[in-house]
């Protein structure tokens, strides 16, 4: 790879033109997308649209009065997926039961609770099991001055144990059989438990809307294993409360340089670049993509994405959702490009997840940072040399798993993350020689050299002639010529 090509300053640049909150089916979210297909015009790659469509919550209206005693309405901000009050709200004690100890909440049933963590989904089962009539969580900090004293936004789990299990993208239709719940303030947190709060009447209302969002997909076709898929990804859409520059408006711009440089260095394999909308949703356009691509899931070998990226200070960091081998090539490979990352075989809480489900080893690229799902997420925090680093390490792995002969790793996520000595042995082993033999130049089918065949390395890869036979000393072909 020319890593001369790669520009963090033109990323910086792309970024600029999203400096506004780009929420899941919203006018903001459309705008974004329209951007990175005149992006992607500007430079010749053709690209599409695939829409989609969602059920989400919008909370109208919320509301916390303390009626006891004093009077005082305070400024609240009202629980997604929580229960609806009628129109004259619920009445009831108040009662402060910090953390939610079994010892605060014996005397909580039927009062309005505030406790100091957001509700999720083990603390509402908590409150729920303690027959609370409503609650109030704590956010924001004592610093707070101005635009932060609103508090912040939060919702319920779609999905909470004893209830009907919902499918992507679906709501139900009301959550009246849930509790309804508010967020305050800190400093009017503290105010309610010094002057007393005794009393107070909650009132919340919600509704169901269908929203529609898309995902940006673009199809550079390889030059001589088309028929093998690697995938490039990014969500950029925001959260509400800012405008998501770190999270995720520099993953988009990362893949987008690097499909400007693919469009210039076409690959062997196919990649596609796909910009997901709806992933702060719940993996929305993730999912849709799968589903819309089912029937050639079989030709996808691994999904490279982004999720949180570009800020200065921090460390990079490679999740992978795979066999453990993964880790130890991409290291390897990181090794070469001489930029520094760690890599985790694991879970990770990005669209990455949605390949992975369907069996397709698949990692996240992720960079340490502030701001996440806040106002605070702006390109201000962002840094060109920090956003070129990252294009560069994923590009150098994509454009070595792009063009190298034999895919080093089998398209297969493993049912649990933990790995053994003998997998180890069986797959990185040759998958780093492998990786090796495609580094040398100039290799004819004449010279030989000490290392594993790629016909040894074919069968540790199937797993069927572990132990077999002693090493010996063979010859590597070299197929391809080193990018």
């Amino acid at each position: 790879m020319n890593t001369n090509e790669i520009s963090g300053k033109r990323q910086m640049e792309f970024l600029a033109e999203f400096d506004y909150i780009r929420e899941a089916g919203t006018v903001g979210e459309e705008k974004a997308a329209t951007i990175i297909q005149e992006t992607l015009n500007s430079f010749g790659v053709e690209n599409h649209l695939e829409e989609f469509c969602f059920e989400t919550f919008q909370v109208k209206k919320a509301k916390l009065t303390i009626t006891e005693p004093y009077a005082k309405e305070y400024i609240v901000t009202g629980y997604g997926r929580c229960a609806n009050t009628d129109e004259n709200g619920r009445n009831a004690s108040f009662l402060y039961v910090e953390n939610a100890d079994e010892i605060s909440l014996a005397n909580a049933r039927g009062k309005i609770v505030m406790v100091n963590d957001p509700v999720r989904k083990e603390l509402y089962q908590k409150l729920a099991n303690s027959g609370v009539a409503g609650f109030i969580s704590i956010a924001g900090s004592p610093l707070d001055e101005g635009v932060d004293l609103t508090p912040r936004a939060y919702s319920l789990p779609k999905n909470l144990p004893g209830e009907e299990k919902k499918a992507a993208g679906k709501e139900a239709a009301n959550y009246d059989n849930r509790i309804p719940g508010v967020s305050i303030h800190y400093k009017d947190a503290v105010e309610l438990v010094t002057r007393g709060a005794a009393k107070a009447c909650l009132s919340v209302e919600q509704e169901t809307v269908t929203r529609t969002s898309r995902n940006v997909v673009a199809r550079i076709k390889g030059t001589d294993k088309a028929e093998e898929i690697l995938t490039l990804t990014a969500h950029y859409d925001s959260v509400p409360e800012g405008p998501g520059a770190y999270d995720n408006m520099s993953g988009a711009a990362i893949i987008m340089e690097l499909c400007r440089y693919f469009k210039e260095h076409r690959p062997r394999r196919t990649m596609e670049f796909v910009w997901f909308g709806a992933e702060e949703k719940g993996l929305l356009g993730s999912q849709n993509y799968i589903k819309e691509h089912e029937s050639e899931l079989q030709a996808h070998r691994f999904n490279m994405n982004v999720d949180l990226a570009g800020q200065l200070v921090g460390g990079t960091v490679v999740g992978v959702t795979g066999d453990a081998s993964i880790c130890n090539m991409i290291t390897y490979m990181a090794h070469e490009t001489g930029i520094g990352m760690s890599t985790k075989n694991q879970i990770w809480g990005s669209d990455s997840n949605t390949f992975a489900w369907k069996g397709i080893p698949a990692m996240t690229l992720n960079r340490d940072g502030f701001g996440m799902h806040t106002r605070h997420d702006t390109i201000a925090l962002l840094s060109d040399w920090s956003l070129e680093r990252s294009a560069i390490l994923l590009g150098y792995i994509a454009d070595r798993l792009g063009n190298i002969e034999i895919f080093p790793f089998e398209r297969k996520c493993r049912k649990s993350l933990s790995d053994s000595w003998m997998n180890i042995l069986a797959n990185v082993i040759p998958a780093v020689c492998i990786i090796l033999a495609e580094s040398i130049p100039h290799l004819t089918n004449e010279r030989q050299i000490d290392t594993l065949s790629q016909e040894r390395f074919l069968c540790y890869r199937r797993k069927t002639m572990w132990m077999q036979g002693s090493i010996t000393r063979i010859c590597i072909l070299k197929s391809n010529k080193r990018r």
